[in-house]
């Protein structure tokens, strides 16, 4: 990279974080920060207990004797010793944090979570770079960088919302960036651009489902090359064993904590509720949300793509460069998101699943952006990116005064410091999010009676529990026994 775009572009992310930074700490709310505090919780179980307590598997209640579920309470597959495991993706995303803050000897935290994913934002918007500049030099890697740097979505989810299928996000952009390189060479490639090839596409892997739909893609190039290029049968196999040692790793970590058809129920359970099976009534439905997810998060850069492609058409230019490299780079980059999608629509309601479409989108308008004259097109960016960064506050106002802000906060609070390490805390009439968990330090469990309460006491054996109610008034507490009456 040469030295002038690396100034600009450090610059950039420098000014991209001082545009969310009023957030960064702020009492995990609304927006998937629920994802957040579930990942602090499993960072804190390791924590505390130690890593190998948990057999390296993500657990998402805490493991007091007061926190865990009586025996045959729930009917789920991935609970030991009264401790829900979480299962859904594979580990790398809560590896690599927990790693981090024992390597700095800190207790996990809200703040040093959201930092480390602000960095990646960085690298992802560098493999951007990366990947572009193999399609054309000039300005448009940097413009497609900067964009990245700058939409609601990058903003969010490459700083305060946290999870699986976000962070992969990073290493997928890295796969693509090496996969460039290695798909464009009119040689053999040589050992070292294929372990890159390979180790990021295991990394992918190893956080969550795209880096598997990933590995597809880049499989089927790698075939299609080697008609050519014999030499892509290397790639062909290294892809193979990227995705099937990064599965198998993840499920000898599962499996060390539960046997193989509860592993296997567990996703069928997780396949009925986010997969695309029997989606065809309410298929409509999710894909207007979907949109909805794309034009909330990337609406800038979309409104910038109509612009620019009628400004071409209007001057009979093609607003798109042809060649190899320009068509590999959308199937890198668009053919993952489209099984993803395909295969996970049910999932796809959430607003973070358009965040993996965002590669190709600013992609697309930075190489457009190149074509234009350089002034102009300075201009273009600069407004573009000034719109993001407002659509972004637009979307996640910096008014943290509202108590809607702080009320998952100050009652988890006052649930850690009200009720004693051997007392229950019960939730009377509410389900509590996770982000309540994480600042009481505690499981807490729904109830929907007093006598509900006290069964499920002398279920766990525990003898006092506190019962919070919470509503629009406020919230209040009072202990039961585990028999009728009050201690």
């Amino acid at each position: 990279m040469p030295r002038r775009d690396l100034l600009l572009l450090l610059l950039a992310f420098v000014l991209s974080v001082a545009v969310r930074w009023p957030h960064v700490d702020r009492p995990l709310s609304m927006h998937h920060e629920y994802c957040t505090a579930t990942a602090l919780i499993i960072l804190q179980n390791w924590y505390t207990d130690g890593f190998m307590a948990h057999h390296g598997v993500p657990a998402i209640t805490f493991t007091g004797p007061a926190d865990r579920y009586p025996e045959g309470w729930l009917d789920a597959p991935a609970v030991r010793d009264g401790v829900i495991h979480y299962l859904s993706h594979p580990p790398l995303a809560y590896d690599l944090p927990y790693l981090l803050f024992s390597i700095t000897g800190t207790a996990p935290s809200a703040w040093g979570l959201q930092l480390l994913n602000i960095l990646f934002h960085l690298v992802a918007a560098v493999a951007l770079y990366l990947a572009v500049r193999v399609v054309v030099q000039g300005w448009a890697p940097l413009f497609a960088a900067l964009l990245y740097l700058f939409m609601p979505a990058t903003l969010w989810f490459h700083g305060n919302a946290y999870m699986s299928d976000m962070f992969v996000q990073n290493f997928w952009m890295l796969h693509i960036a090496v996969a460039m390189h290695l798909f464009t060479i009119p040689r053999m490639p040589g050992r070292r651009l294929l372990f890159l090839f390979g180790f990021t596409l295991f990394l992918a892997v190893y956080t969550s489902w795209l880096g598997v739909f990933a590995g597809v893609v880049s499989f089927w190039i790698s075939a299609w090359r080697a008609r050519k290029w014999p030499g892509m049968y290397a790639a062909m196999l290294i892809a193979i064993l990227a995705v099937g040692a990064a599965l198998l790793l993840t499920a000898v970590r599962y499996l060390s904590l539960i046997d193989a058809q509860e592993l296997w129920d567990y996703y069928l359970t997780r396949w009925a509720v986010r997969g695309s099976a029997n989606i065809i009534p309410e298929a409509g439905t999710y894909l207007g949300q979907l949109a909805m997810n794309y034009r909330t998060g990337f609406l800038p850069v979309i409104a910038l793509l109509v612009v620019l492609a009628g400004w071409h058409l209007l001057r009979r230019e093609r607003p798109w460069p042809g060649g190899p490299a320009a068509m590999l780079l959308i199937a890198l980059a668009a053919l993952p998101v489209l099984l993803d999608h395909l295969f996970l629509l049910r999932y796809a309601h959430h607003d973070f699943a358009a965040l993996k479409g965002g590669v190709l989108l600013c992609a697309m308008a930075g190489i457009m952006l190149g074509r234009l004259p350089i002034k102009g097109a300075w201009v273009t960016v600069v407004l573009t990116l000034a719109l993001g960064a407002g659509y972004f506050h637009r979307i996640n106002p910096m008014d943290l005064s509202e108590a809607s802000y702080s009320r998952q906060r100050d009652l988890g609070l006052t649930m850690r410091d009200e009720v004693a390490p051997q007392e229950t805390v019960l939730c009377l009439g509410f389900t509590p999010d996770p982000q309540m968990l994480w600042y009481a330090e505690r499981t807490l469990f729904r109830i929907d009676s007093l006598e509900e309460g006290r069964a499920f006491l002398r279920a766990q054996g525990t003898a006092v529990g506190v019962v919070f109610e919470w509503d629009a008034e406020g919230a209040r507490h009072t202990r039961i026994s585990a028999f009728d009456g009050t201690p």
